[in-house]
């Protein structure tokens, strides 16, 4: 039963992207896309249901030939993208980097398999180990990963007839937004490193093409840039499996993370590959300019696919690093990259830009909670993974209705969108409060990361402390900042009229609102069934829950209380402070009114100036390109640092 699941999982999504490629009515297409969701989001739940943990599957042997000969004709067509770039324009930095790197590690490869080792001994380990923490990632992947897809149905076909493309991309579009899936899963579910690789590199194809779906200069450009930063991270990855199989004769994950004697240069390599798959600085530019993608990608790439292989791959990792100093430096990187995203966030006007900076931020956080290793951080870490990919999978998808419905993704046009579209700004509204506001699951996993950070010991522990508390802030201020665009009316502004609820659009965004309320509500007993065996498969419980609340040796977060006080806050403050229209004055523009306009005042020279509301951006001081470049130098200094401390 367990094998049929995770064939199913893996391979199922392939199956269905390849017909997608190939099916032109797109009535059928929708339907087929539609189903995978489905199939998708029950074998993951089947999967979890299974009690017999973990799960160690070996398929037939020859699937060990067909992943070598797809990894090989994968890292060429990687090569014929780099080498056709640079015979059209000519020796640019993204050709060669491109061919350069995919060329390192064809070599590399080609050692590994027919020099160094010509029969790595695969039969005796198997290719997926499946635990707790696979399991949820799986959940992630396929729950949310097919709410996205089912939105893509309907998003993509506005999309495309706002551009007025005369032929569909949707069916290659389709291809690789489904088997995106299903290389997620064969990361979160492989134990084999090969395997693991393959997948890996799957979702850099999948990442470049997603990127670059629009075909313009600006897409294709941004597209390369994801391509060549992740290919490092598939060169880390290629050097780590070189470096195991060679010292310690095995390729498997699980020998890796549970030898107490393993060296510290391989786990570099892979947390490096980690890094750069998950955006952190100075690696954060491919998933800055993968905002370019239509919104679908944008959420997947975001919430339960490619930044989650870094975190999945980080966190499961964990383990191998306890006391080291590579562990400190990761915790440190972390709080650095959480810290100065946040910031630059603060400075963004476009509300892709302000969810991208937000993801970057919260997976530097995750990062954090690793390098710190207790038991409390891995819990944070895990709660962050799970939550934060609800919220940013829900606000991305809002942000693609709010643009079909006002032309825009500014913030600055946003305002008064409780007035003019009450239904999504409120879900929005919901959204981002679930972000950044108690009781909701966000803020357990910050309280855990604060309460672990607090007792790191060290003396770059107050450093890391001090990050943390100054990202936090700034989280504030870009969040609050939004929220107020939503509610800041000009006068004159037309009556609240509810806009036309559209199933494919309305229905996945309420759906993970629901499970970001629910889950919060009984966080509880979801973390008890859920979390909690996750991570005593490797760290005792640093989580008392049997007096109904969640607390550490360092500290309490009361869950319930605060529920209770958000729920009669909801109650009372539209009944103790509903405006009475009789008196309402008419609002002061420094200036006198204009009689016949309600939003308009005398200025200089008795002008008529329009009344114009905005927010502060800071722009000048955080979007300055040299700010930018200085921090990408401070976080490769850091990466450095690490290299040299496993080098010693």
């Amino acid at each position: 039963m367990a094998s049929s699941l995770i064939a199913i999982a893996v391979l199922f999504p392939f199956a269905a992207g390849l017909v997608c490629l190939f099916l032109k009515n797109t009535l059928l297409r929708s339907a087929l896309v539609a189903l995978s969701a489905i199939v998708l989001i029950c074998s993951s739940i089947l999967l979890f249901s299974q009690e017999s943990l973990p799960i160690e599957y070996s398929p037939a042997h020859q699937w060990d030939s067909i992943i070598l000969v797809l990894d090989y004709a994968l890292l060429a067509f990687f090569l014929f993208v780099g080498v056709k770039d640079i015979l059209k324009n000519g020796w640019g930095a993204r050709g060669v980097l491109t061919s350069g790197l995919v060329l390192s590690q064809i070599i590399l490869l080609g050692l590994f398999e027919f020099v160094w080792a010509p029969s790595v001994p695969l039969a005796s380990e198997p290719a997926f180990f499946i635990d707790q923490l696979s399991i949820i990632m799986c959940l992630i992947i396929s729950i949310i990963g097919s709410l996205i897809l089912l939105y893509a149905i309907k998003y993509m076909k506005d999309h495309e007839h706002h551009q007025h493309l005369s032929v569909t991309r949707q069916p290659r579009f389709f291809f690789f937004m489904t088997i995106l899936l299903g290389a997620m899963n064969g990361i979160v579910f492989s134990d084999n490193l090969l395997w693991i690789y393959f997948f890996w590199e799957i979702t850099t194809l999948c990442c470049f093409a997603l990127i670059g779906h629009e075909q313009t200069k600006e897409a294709i450009n941004n597209a390369f840039r994801a391509l060549w930063m992740n290919l490092i991270g598939g060169l880390g990855f290629v050097l780590a499996i070189i470096y195991v199989f060679t010292n310690y004769d095995s390729i498997s994950l699980q020998a890796l993370i549970t030898n107490p004697a393993i060296a510290m240069a391989p786990l570099f390599f892979l947390f490096m590959a980690a890094f750069t798959k998950s955006a952190q600085v100075p690696f954060q530019g491919w998933l800055l300019g993968a905002m370019v993608a239509p919104v679908p990608v944008s959420a997947l790439l975001h919430s339960s696919t490619m930044v989650k292989a870094g975190i999945y791959l980080s966190i499961r990792l964990a383990p191998a690093i306890t006391d080291t100093s590579l562990a400190t430096l990761i915790a440190l990187f972390g709080a650095f990259t959480f810290m100065v995203t946040a910031i630059m966030a603060i400075s963004q006007r476009e509300s892709k830009k302000v969810l991208a900076y937000s993801t970057i931020s919260n997976l530097g956080l995750i990062i954090m909670c690793v390098g710190i290793n207790t038991p409390l951080a891995i819990t944070a870490a895990i709660i962050l993974t799970i939550f934060h990919a609800v919220s940013k999978a829900l606000l991305f998808m809002c942000v693609g209705v709010i643009d079909h419905s006002v032309g825009s993704r500014d913030i600055e046009n946003m305002e008064g969108l409780v007035r003019r579209f009450p239904l999504i700004a409120g879900i929005t509204v919901a959204g981002i409060l679930s972000m950044m506001l108690v009781p909701f699951g966000m803020l357990l996993g910050k309280w855990a990361a604060i309460e672990a950070t607090s007792a790191m010991s060290g003396f770059i522990s107050p450093l890391v402390f001090l990050l943390l508390v100054i990202g936090s802030a700034a989280t504030t201020v870009f969040w609050v900042k939004w929220l107020g665009r939503f509610f800041s009316v000009t006068p004159g502004i037309e009556k609240i009229r509810f806009e036309r609820f559209s199933f494919l659009y309305h229905a996945p965004l309420i759906v993970l609102l629901a499970f970001a309320g629910v889950f919060s509500i009984g966080v509880i007993p979801f973390y008890e069934s859920f979390i909690l065996p996750a991570v005593t498969a490797f760290y005792p419980n640093a989580i008392d829950t049997s007096n109904g609340f969640f607390g550490s040796a360092a500290g309490l977060f009361t869950a319930w209380p605060l529920f209770i006080l958000l729920a009669i806050a909801i109650i009372l403050v539209p009944v103790l402070f509903k405006p009475k229209t009789k008196n309402l004055s008419t609002a002061y523009m420094c200036g006198e009114n204009v009689s016949t306009s309600a939003d308009s005042f005398y200025s200089v020279a008795d002008g008529e100036t329009k009344l114009k509301l905005g927010s502060m951006y800071l722009d000048t001081q955080f979007a300055n390109p040299h700010l930018d470049t200085g921090l990408k130098i401070a976080g490769l200094l850091i990466l450095i640092s690490m290299l040299v401390v496993v080098l010693i």
